[in-house]
């Protein structure tokens, strides 16, 4: 069935992509390009603006250092609208959670964005109630799931734990892990986004993987709209560099094996440090390790770098090693893998969660079944005596990225992804109640 623009939810999108012009896209975040989330939203909108549309972003704070790093890339045609911190309205403070929607919303209102998508919001506690309000101001809202907060009562990865599809309660087993919430308020918090991605009028959910997608149609039981669009990389910025070359530069010798590990926090059990850490007891004397990350450089036997906070001297470490090791043990896609091959990098990781879907068995990864440091260590055998294979697998990487993973690529999912949401019918779209309390002057709780 044909629909006419007129007859469309967001006829002022389609119509802008029927024309050519660009679209005013606004991006919503706590940390800006801060960390694995801030990064994939930086990728994000790099793709954007490639694609010759106008960018503008809203934080809570941003890193120093990622203040200092421009963000068009090669023939990006579109133009960047610059990043805006509001740091007085962390939620830490105690503010209320209406004073930090209605200032917000004024922030917002002033650039009459087009698109509204919003990516993680809880290192700086902004409240979810933001985006169903978001949506009276009649543009087009999008959630995008990093991880699996905007599916649970409150945390971003459930582990074993299935209450996230029945009802997240008090009996949470990590409340007080980050991101802490008290017990008495996970179920409200869990029917809260039942009743924002549920529904005739509800938010729709992007996701960075299929399994991300999985994740959330057995929260909502199929009643929510989510979409896979994966992550992106700048593929002219992360390309092999001459790996004697690389060597050289950072110090790491010639004549040795050497395997890549890390993270933003390699302590953080989930990203599976204390596995990286057998291994290189394993073996030891046999390969030269290089990590990075949060106290990287507090690891025994290895060459920490420490967290790098400016992605692009990256390419140069990805270049100077033979293989990268992943030891996440729940990862929802993985940008470290997409990193690596892009670099022509190979992969040895956990067939686990979203990581199959960027690092592919026997093309340009080996994936081991189990979760031990035996497992592992069979596939980084692989490479380390397999003649060629590390040329082999990393020359498939490279041309992955650049077939799926480029910027891009990301790039026309969204462009696609967006005319989808554009053309659906507009139904009876009620108008969005608005939560605000009106009644009371003070920021304060």
């Amino acid at each position: 069935m044909n629909i006419s623009s007129t007859d469309c939810r967001y006829p002022f999108i389609q119509d802008k992509l029927d024309s050519q012009q660009p679209l005013r896209i606004l991006y919503i975040n706590d940390l800006g390009f801060q960390y694995g989330a801030g990064i994939a939203a930086l990728r994000q909108i790099q793709s954007f603006l490639l694609m010759g549309h106008a960018v503008k972003a809203i934080s809570c704070t941003q890193g120093e250092t990622e203040k200092t790093i421009p963000l068009e890339t090669q023939n990006s045609s579109g133009r960047w609208f610059g990043l805006t911190e509001l740091p007085h309205l962390n939620g830490y403070f105690g503010l209320r959670s209406n004073y930090i929607i209605e200032q917000l919303i004024l922030e917002v209102s002033r650039w009459s964005p087009d698109v509204i998508i919003v990516g993680n919001l809880h290192s700086a506690m902004w409240p979810l109630d933001l985006l169903k309000t978001l949506q009276s101001l009649k543009c087009l809202v999008i959630a995008y799931m990093h991880d699996c907060y905007l599916i649970s009562g409150r945390c971003a990865y459930t582990g074993n734990c299935t209450l996230y599809q029945t009802g997240c309660n008090e009996t949470c087993p990590t409340w007080q892990e980050y991101p802490i919430l008290e017990p008495k308020k996970i179920f409200d918090q869990w029917q809260l986004r039942r009743e924002i991605f549920c529904g005739a009028n509800a938010i729709p959910l992007a996701t960075n993987s299929r399994w991300t997608a999985d994740m959330a149609n057995k929260a909502f039981h199929g009643e929510a709209q989510v979409d896979c669009l994966y992550y992106g990389v700048d593929e002219q910025l992360f390309q092999p560099i001459n790996q004697t070359l690389a060597r050289k530069i950072l110090g790491i010798p010639q004549n040795k094996f050497v395997i890549l590990g890390g993270s933003v926090n390699v302590t953080e059990y989930r990203k599976g440090g204390h596995i990286f850490k057998e291994v290189v007891q394993r073996l030891k004397g046999r390969a030269h390790f290089v990590v990075f990350g949060m106290a990287s450089t507090q690891v025994p036997g290895v060459c920490g770098t420490g967290l790098i906070r400016d992605y692009r001297r990256m390419p140069l470490i990805y270049s100077a090693v033979d293989l990268f090791v992943g030891t996440s043990l729940e990862e929802a896609f993985g940008q470290t893998f997409c990193e690596a091959s892009a670099c022509a990098v190979p992969i040895v990781a956990f067939k686990r969660d979203g990581i199959p879907e960027i690092a592919r068995h026997d093309l340009n990864a080996r994936l081991a079944n189990e979760a031990t440091a035996e497992a592992l260590i069979d596939e980084i055998e692989f490479f380390m005596g397999t003649s060629n294979a590390c040329r082999t697998y990393g020359e498939a990487g490279r041309k992955l990225v650049e077939k799926e993973f480029s910027l891009k690529c990301q790039g026309d999912r969204w462009m696609n992804y967006l005319r989808k949401l554009s053309m659906q019918p507009a139904g009876n779209c009620e108008e969005t109640s608005s939560r605000l309390d009106t009644q009371s002057p003070s920021p304060l709780g």
